[in-house]
Order: structure tokens, then C-alpha cells, then sequence
């Protein structure tokens, strides 16, 4: 028993040494000498902040990382609220076909977006929406997945504080915004964090949707940088990428309690 903890302990070490490896590799990079970038020694030989500067005088990576945070925040903030209330309707209300509707949702999860995203490119630009926030935006507000777990997470809602709250007079979407939702925070977190997550991540709706420079999220302004001229410059790259990343480090830390609670949590006891 000793022997297999060990063994586990040493293997979960190198797989964190293998996570690790490249987010180090960025942050040591991002200060290092164009000659020095791909130098693999662990340490920093020629410290340099001139790729830091040459980032923000010859980037917009501020006005990319604030449409990142706009779109991002926004998406998951207006996504949780949605998800909340499809998740419950699908775990408490009585409807017709109400299992239909479940699985026609689940069957969108089936649905690779490479699939879609032609035809839901051109319903965006019908309705207008294209080269603005409202396209970067909507389209990525609705998930099948997101409904599914709120669904799983409420089927397992006691449903004694409900018919409580019922008794004291609280309409059904009284209870839900005044009761079952402030009690959703394990489910919440993680979803929060994995929905911002990819939407910060997210690069080939942004590409396809928006031609307007202004309105440029943080993955096409590194994709630029890349493929900005004859020579990659790796370490202004590099530098880049280190800048982009700390929202979601910050993000990360600010909520890591939340997230590791949200994932041992499986249901209110």
C-alpha cells in the first residue's frame, strides 16, 4: 500500500512538472534576448524588459485583452443565469415533452462546432450582428453542456427547501432567484471558470465573425504576432502571450478554493 502511494505520489509530480514545463518556459522567455529565447536552461542569462515594451508599443494587446475580458465576462455571466434556469425548468417543471426537449439539447453536444459554424455565421451576419460585440457575444452564450449539469445538479436539490419557500408564499421564480440559485455556488464555480475559460480561449469564431481591427480579442492579436512578418519575433511573442495569460492566472488564483470545493461537492447533503 506504502509502495503504490509512492508510486502515485512520484507520477502525479512528473505530470505536474510536464504541465508546468511550458507555462515556465513562457515566463523566462518573455524576458529573455531574441539570440537567448530558445535557450533551454532553466535560468535567465541576459535579463531583458525590451520585449515587454516592444509588446505594448507595437501591439494592441490592452485593447485585445479588454475585449477578451468584455466578451468573456459577459458571455459567462448571461450564460450561468440562462443555464440556471433551462437546468432547473428541465429538473422541476412539468411540460409536454419535456424529455424531448432535454435530449433534443443533449444532441447539440453531438454537433462538432466546425459543423455549424458556416450556417451560424451567416444567421449572425442576416441578423446584423457581425464585426460587433453583440456577434462575438450571443452565439457563444448558449451550451448544451452547461444545461445538462445544472439539470444533474438540481435533480439532486432538496426539494424540502422548495416546498418550504413555496409555503411561504414565494412564487416559483421567487424561489429559484431568492433560494435556489444563491445555494447553486457548486455548481456555479466550475462552470464560471470553465465557460470563461474558453471563451478567453477562443479563437476561431472571433476570426471568422470580426474584420474590424478595433474589436480584436486577445487570441487573433497573438495569431497577428505570429504572423506579422517574414521573421517571427518569439520573444515579443512570447512577452505577449505572458501578458494575455494573467487575467485567467489571477482568475485561477482568486477562486482556486471555490473551484476545488465545487468539484468535491456532487449535491447538497
Amino acid at each position: 500500500m506504502k509502495l503504490r502511494k509512492t508510486t502515485l505520489t512520484i507520477f502525479a509530480i512528473i505530470c505536474g512538472l510536464f504541465m508546468i514545463a511550458p507555462i515556465y518556459f513562457m515566463m523566462i522567455g518573455a524576458f529573455r534576448t531574441p539570440e537567448t529565447v530558445f535557450d533551454l536552461s532553466l535560468l535567465i542569462k541576459e535579463f531583458t524588459f525590451e520585449n515587454m515594451k516592444a509588446v505594448f508599443d507595437e501591439t494592441n494587446i490592452l485593447r485585445a485583452i479588454w475585449n477578451s475580458l468584455f466578451v468573456s465576462t459577459t458571455v459567462t455571466a448571461v450564460a450561468m443565469i440562462f443555464h440556471a434556469m433551462s437546468g432547473y425548468a428541465l429538473a422541476r417543471l412539468r411540460f409536454p415533452a419535456k424529455s424531448f426537449v432535454f435530449a433534443w439539447i443533449i444532441s447539440t453536444l453531438m454537433v462538432p462546432f466546425t459543423v455549424i459554424m458556416i450556417p451560424l455565421y451567416m444567421v449572425t451576419q442576416g441578423l446584423g450582428m457581425a464585426n460587433s460585440y453583440l456577434g462575438l457575444i450571443i452565439p457563444m452564450i448558449f451550451n448544451a453542456y452547461g444545461i445538462f449539469l445544472f439539470r444533474q445538479f438540481y435533480l439532486e436539490f432538496p426539494t424540502e427547501l422548495e416546498e418550504a419557500a413555496y409555503v411561504e408564499g414565494l412564487s416559483i421564480a421567487g424561489t429559484f432567484f431568492r433560494l435556489v440559485l444563491p445555494l447553486s455556488k457548486p455548481i456555479i464555480v466550475p462552470l464560471t471558470i470553465g465557460f470563461f475559460t474558453a471563451n478567453w480561449n477562443n479563437y476561431l469564431w472571433p476570426l471568422i465573425i470580426n474584420q474590424r481591427e478595433e474589436l480584436n480579442v486577445v487570441q487573433i492579436e497573438l495569431a497577428n504576432v505570429v504572423g506579422g512578418g517574414y521573421e517571427t519575433p518569439w520573444s515579443i511573442v512570447l512577452a505577449a502571450a505572458l501578458i494575455s495569460a494573467l487575467p485567467t492566472f489571477v482568475l485561477f488564483f482568486l477562486v482556486q478554493k471555490q473551484l476545488v470545493e465545487g468539484v468535491k461537492t456532487t449535491g447538497i447533503k
